[in-house]
């Protein structure tokens, strides 16, 4: 399958309602499995985590579809967060997102690492298909790594 063209903008304070509306229509019926949803809550960790020069806006055909958050140091590439608005899941972006991020992480030789709630078991079988395996458990969340071998 051939994703549509997409890019990535750097995120802007302003991007804050966008991400607000983007984390409730991807993510609400995982979070409501595990913790429950409560809106102040998210707008809460989303205010708390939200340094804009660190994020970037997945856009499609021009408009903001997701948000790409990927952490680095000396030891690794973090996929800290990558959500899709529903419209536009399914359709290889995330695959294409991930497979840059991949490629990023071969020049520098890092492996990328990331967290995925276990109730989002549509997210695990795309990390997996990717060649991602998990290295630890904890209650709510699967940590998986990948390096090339």
């Amino acid at each position: 399958m051939t994703s549509p063209a997409w890019t990535l903008r750097p995120a802007r304070p302003d991007d804050r309602v966008f991400l607000l509306r983007l984390k409730e229509a991807a993510m609400r019926c995982y979070v409501e499995q595990v913790w429950g949803w409560d809106d102040a809550e998210q707008a809460a960790f989303l205010d708390e985590g939200f340094v804009p020069e660190r994020w970037q806006i997945i856009q499609v055909q021009g408009q903001d579809a997701g948000v790409l958050v990927v952490e680095e140091d000396a030891e690794q590439l973090y996929l800290a967060e990558i959500e899709l608005l529903p419209v536009w899941q399914g359709r290889g972006i995330g695959t294409a997102a991930i497979g840059s991020l991949m490629e990023r992480a071969l020049v520098a030789g890092k492996p990328i690492t990331l967290r995925v709630l276990h109730v989002n078991k549509r997210a695990r079988a795309l990390y997996e298909r990717l060649g991602f395996q998990p290295y630890k458990e904890i209650e709510t969340h699967t940590y998986l790594s990948w390096e090339k071998r």
